[in-house]
């Protein structure tokens, strides 16, 4: 015997999981232009496809007899997904916006950048330059920051002892201090 049955062995589920992906190849052109039509950008039909996809094999124990059935039913759940869709792009417009007027009243970076300070970090190897700037300008520690960067405690406090030195060397040929 077996491990695992043969396909005829398990009749009804079969049947349900080979029409669904019958429903599935026939109608993805169809409802990928739906949302084409419907979301902007149209780069989220995509996703929005993806998710129908989804939700629909979530209810395929639910999938209708006839063929006009399953076309107008997947249609059906494509207006629900897209209504979620554009629920979520207004949360997101919203949070963006509120996100925005904080920044107007609280600023987060300094008005103006130091050219002699960015000249300087930009000579760091990539690595040792966000790690400056995560303990610098983020106020991470040197173990936090090294750990964000997927580097050990050591090699963060080497990395970050080496990186200074080299801006003080920079910053001091070019006459700052």
């Amino acid at each position: 015997m077996t491990p695992f049955p043969a396909r005829e062995d398990i009749a009804m589920p079969v049947a349900v999981e080979d029409r669904f992906e019958d429903c599935v190849r026939t109608l993805t052109p169809a409802l990928m232009a739906y949302f084409v039509r419907r979301v902007d950008p149209a780069e989220d039909a995509a996703d929005c496809v993806s998710e129908l996809l989804m939700v629909l094999w979530r209810q395929r124990d639910r999938l209708p007899a006839e063929p006009a059935e399953i076309r107008a039913w997947s249609f059906g759940v494509a207006k629900g997904v897209l209504a979620n869709y554009r629920r979520g792009k207004i949360r997101r417009g919203a949070l963006s916006e509120k996100l925005r007027q904080g920044l107007v009243h609280e600023p987060q970076a300094p008005d103006h950048q130091d050219d002699a300070i960015s000249g300087a970090l930009s000579r760091l190897r990539p690595m040792d330059r966000e790690l400056v700037m995560l303990i610098i300008w983020d106020g991470f520690g040197v173990a936090e920051a090294g750990k964000i960067l997927g580097l050990s405690p050591t090699a963060s406090r080497t990395r970050y002892s080496r990186a200074r030195k080299e801006l003080k060397r920079v910053l001091a040929q070019d006459g700052r201090d």
